[in-house]
């Protein structure tokens, strides 16, 4: 990956640049969505790893995109929109009661044995209503707006985008601390070694919800909040 970035620049420049930078990033447990300002070094410093070693191995990755992850970086706004709405809400929308279900049924066969199934229990509750309303608001509050904005009247567009917007990213910032604390609380998706296959299931679905749900806050707080604010304050 041919590139000017240095170990200086924020780790989100290094998803723009190449998408398959995500998995790295996942794969360290370094965060680019919600963190995505905080520099490549500072990350590294911060999770014990040398930020050289991490920085050549990112620049090892083929360019052009060798996952079924779409570069979606050059789109426009509303194409970005009609994409994430395409595929990471109906994601949410389909694993969400699914991993509760599963969980519901983990929990009431392998609690009494792991305890921390019970806050686990809890917190992806939590995690499902949270991210149910926020996509609510997203489908029928913030992107219609989004969608209706024209080039008149920029003064009224601002105060009317960035109350909007300033709440998502409030909201991104919960749904990441909840992943966090799942995370913990599944010894980063390790499962124990009396778990049975639902248990097994559980924990690799819920590291697929975290993934989704990195990128999905990356693609908006990263991508899709700055255009629309630099469009509207020009």
């Amino acid at each position: 990956m041919e590139t000017n970035l240095t170990v200086n620049n924020p780790v989100k420049s290094f998803v723009k640049m190449n998408s398959q930078c995500a998995q790295v990033f996942e794969e360290l447990n370094i965060d680019f969505c919600c963190g995505g300002e905080t520099s490549l070094f500072s990350a590294c410093e911060e999770k014990g790893l040398e930020p050289e070693q991490v920085y050549q191995r990112l620049m090892k990755l083929p360019s052009g995109e060798a996952t079924s992850e779409i570069d979606v970086s050059g789109l426009a706004p509303a194409e970005l929109i009609e994409h994430i709405e395409s595929t990471h809400h109906i994601y949410l929308k389909q694993a969400l009661p699914r991993l509760v279900g599963l969980m519901d049924k983990v929990h009431q066969v392998h609690s009494s044995r792991h305890p921390e199934l019970i806050r686990l229990k809890t917190v992806l509750r939590k995690l499902r209503e949270d991210l149910e309303l926020h996509l609510l608001k997203e489908e029928q509050v913030l992107f219609p707006l989004l969608r209706k904005l024209d080039s008149n009247s920029l003064d009224l567009k601002m105060r009317v985008v960035q109350g909007p917007i300033r709440v998502m990213r409030n909201e991104h910032d919960e749904a990441g601390e909840l992943l966090k604390e799942i995370r913990e609380l599944t010894n980063s998706y390790v499962p124990p070694k009396d778990g049975c296959q639902s248990f097994q299931l559980l924990y690799k679905e819920l590291r697929q919800l975290e993934e989704d749900t990195h990128l999905h806050i990356y693609k908006e707080n990263n991508l899709l909040f700055p255009t629309l604010q630099s469009a509207v304050s020009v």
